[in-house]
């Protein structure tokens, strides 16, 4: 996809969301997403677009409602939005494929590097902006302190499992520790 063309997908994209999430879901957990799984595919010399836009996509459906299988009607998802772009069909398939295996607790392994930089870019913005899980657990689902922190407390645990890079774990350590700590401290 040449660039010129790429940028004006990327500018929709950014759009499409902003029409679809009705909260500050985007600037608190996407865009962390986006800006992470980026920087990671450029010193990893993976696959920047496939990339950049199952990043965009990963949590589409989860926005939208769908919240058990947005993985799957995320892909779905993305390949139809995609079909109005000139982008290759291998290409879209590598998004869908880094999109279905982004949740982990999913039963797909993750085989590509893009795959691993979508899986632990999600996980490393879980820890590095926590925001959005607080308002998931006492926003959104209203819950009572402790069965919040508990939540929580399984979705961070699950995010720090499928960081698939020791290095990005050795980085995280401190703040996930942290985090634990403050929310076990009850």
């Amino acid at each position: 996809m040449q660039e010129k063309e790429y940028k004006t997908l990327i500018k929709d994209i950014q759009n499409l969301l902003d029409n679809v999430c009705k909260d500050d879901r985007v600037k608190y957990h996407i865009n962390p997403v986006v800006e992470i799984a980026c920087k990671m595919a450029k010193e990893m010399n993976a696959d920047i677009q496939v990339v950049e836009i199952a990043a965009y996509f990963h949590d589409i459906t989860k926005m939208t409602g769908e919240r058990k299988n947005h993985h799957l009607t995320g892909a779905k998802y993305a390949e139809d939005f995609l079909s109005n772009y000139n982008i290759e069909k291998s290409k879209v398939e590598q998004i869908k494929s880094c999109i279905k295996k982004h949740r982990g607790s999913s039963e797909f392994t993750r085989d590509t590097i893009e795959e691993k930089i979508i899986a632990t870019a999600d996980s490393v913005a879980h820890i590095k902006h926590p925001l959005t899980l607080f308002y998931a657990w006492y926003g959104r689902r209203q819950c009572q302190i402790d069965e919040g922190a508990d939540g929580i407390i399984h979705k961070l645990e699950r995010s720090w499992n499928k960081i698939e890079f020791p290095e990005v774990k050795n980085e995280l350590q401190g703040e996930y520790n942290v985090l634990m700590k403050i929310l076990k401290e009850r």
